[in-house]
């Protein structure tokens, strides 16, 4: 004949399980709330949205490398491309006027200027307007880069002095220039803080061969990238700029 367990054993085992159980929901009860995880801090130029003209384009060459023949048009594409990388990493949208080697406007009278307006439309919903050139004088002594803005936009003046000067900084030329007026079709045709900037001489012989280089138009990006983050903090800091 089998052993019988007394029914107290039961008892015992169901008053254990419960002991367990409220032992097991006190613990979770009582467990600290996981903290948070951390907020990630805004990327510099979220919400800025910029447009980037890449200057000529198609039938227009621009300026021409007078030792390589290189033309304007194919560098200002090239180093409104590598900005436009660094900018959309810091959060910004960018909107490009051109990203291939065309014009703006169809064969027919006015063709220039029309090419000329069609940039100025793509900056409708834009912050800032940056137009990407190279230069060229008709002696070989001319380098360095310089930046341009309308006379009496003093948002443009603080733009173009702060491109200015992270140009003159970063890529060390050897005749520093200042920020200028400059009378261009696609400055007097913007209300919002517009620039043009001539990354350097297509004229002089050593300013032609760096920018024929891919690290050079690497610099030359990356000081127009860190320049737009000096003026957007020196914007902010009166809000009234933005």
């Amino acid at each position: 004949m089998g052993k019988r367990f007394s029914p107290w054993w039961g008892y015992f085992i169901a008053l254990a399980a419960i002991a367990l159980a409220l032992v097991l929901h006190l613990s979770v009860t009582n467990a600290p709330e996981p903290s948070p995880p951390p907020e990630e801090a805004p990327l510099p130029l979220a919400g800025v949205t910029i447009c980037l003209d890449a200057g000529h384009g198609g039938y227009d060459g621009g300026a021409c490398g007078r030792d390589s023949g290189v033309l304007e048009k194919e560098l200002n594409l090239d180093v409104a491309k590598r900005l436009r990388a660094l900018l959309e990493a810091s959060g910004a949208r960018v909107i490009m006027t051109r990203e291939r080697d065309e014009a703006l406007a169809e064969p027919g009278s006015e063709r220039k200027r029309r090419d000329l307006q069609s940039r100025v439309d793509c900056a409708s919903e834009a912050d800032l307007f940056v137009s990407i050139h190279m230069n060229e004088y008709r002696g070989r002594n001319q380098s360095g880069p310089q930046v341009f803005y309308r006379a009496g936009q003093p948002e443009s003046r603080l733009l173009a002095g702060a491109l200015q000067q992270r140009m003159n900084e970063s890529l060390l030329p050897l005749r520093p220039r200042e920020a200028n007026t400059g009378d261009y079709y696609v400055l007097r045709n913007l209300s919002i803080p517009a620039v043009l900037v001539e990354c350097g001489f297509l004229s002089n012989a050593e300013e032609e061969r760096r920018l024929r280089t891919p690290e050079y138009r690497q610099q030359v990006a990356q000081s127009l990238h860190d320049g737009l983050l000096d003026y957007l903090s020196l914007a902010r800091e009166q809000p009234e700029r933005l």
